[in-house]
């Protein structure tokens, strides 16, 4: 059923659906692109991966949010573009992020427990090598150099750890939910959808990713804070950063 639901100016579905989907597609180019120019100087591609997210993403949405901003409003920030900006008591806040950032790591974990090998085999004759590697969470051979990792770990935690999920709350749950909430609560369901295909640079997940985000584009939408789900995805990103970290000290 479709119901007006604020007052928020709408996208049409297809613009909806473009926007949702342009900066994934980027840094799945970039990724693909710079993989084996990473490789012939002798660092990991996952470097591809995070250094993208800095180069790549969080210009493209930051960008898209000012020039709307601009249009709109007359000023420059990327939050005046956005909307679902209640506040709500600090411990409110954090008892639901955390709630749903463990929610989000419990269907992750079963997810790579149960189901993730499965998919990356049906999935792999059609995924480029480059973003295929992204499904192993190590490299194994010889340990990098301390610098390296340094680097490894300062560009991890800045852009996917803080940026990258601060940016991507405020582009999709700030931006494009509100701007499709004339379908009720269906909304968020879309909204999670195109979040999941969004990441193209792991397919395999797709369905994870939809089940993991949906309660926080939940949340967004019935609290209209936005607050909400920044907090829990930038808890997410920091917990699997720390996962991935160590499954690549354990060698």
């Amino acid at each position: 059923m479709i119901t007006e639901h604020s007052h928020t100016q709408q996208h049409p579905l297809w613009l909806s659906v473009v926007l949702s989907l342009f900066p994934g597609v980027g840094l799945g180019a970039f990724i693909i692109g710079m993989a084996p120019v990473l490789e012939g100087w002798g660092l990991d591609p996952i470097f591809a991966l995070f250094g993208g997210i800095g180069l790549v993403i969080v210009p493209l949405e930051l960008g898209c949010l000012a020039i709307v901003a601009r249009r709109t409003t007359g000023s420059w920030s990327p939050l005046a573009a956005t909307a679902y900006r209640s506040r709500l008591p600090p411990a409110r806040l954090l008892t639901m992020a955390f709630g749903l950032a463990i929610w989000f790591l419990f269907t992750l974990i079963a997810w790579i427990s149960l189901l993730e090998g499965w998919a990356i085999d049906l999935l792999s004759p059609w995924v480029p090598g480059s973003i295929l590697q992204f499904a192993q969470t190590n490299g194994g051979g010889d340990l990098p150099s301390a610098g390296v990792v340094a680097a490894f770990l300062i560009i991890a935690f800045v852009f996917n750890g803080l940026v990258g999920p601060i940016t991507e709350e405020l582009y999709f749950r700030g931006y494009l939910l509100p701007r499709i909430d004339r379908y009720g609560v269906w909304a968020p369901v879309l909204n999670t959808l195109l979040f999941s295909i969004y990441h193209v640079w792991t397919p395999w997940r797709w369905p994870q990713i939809a089940a993991g985000f949906l309660p926080l584009a939940l949340a967004a939408w019935r609290t209209r804070s936005i607050y909400v789900s920044m907090t829990a995805h930038v808890i997410i990103n920091i917990v699997f950063l720390v996962m991935l970290t160590a499954s690549f000290a354990a060698g």
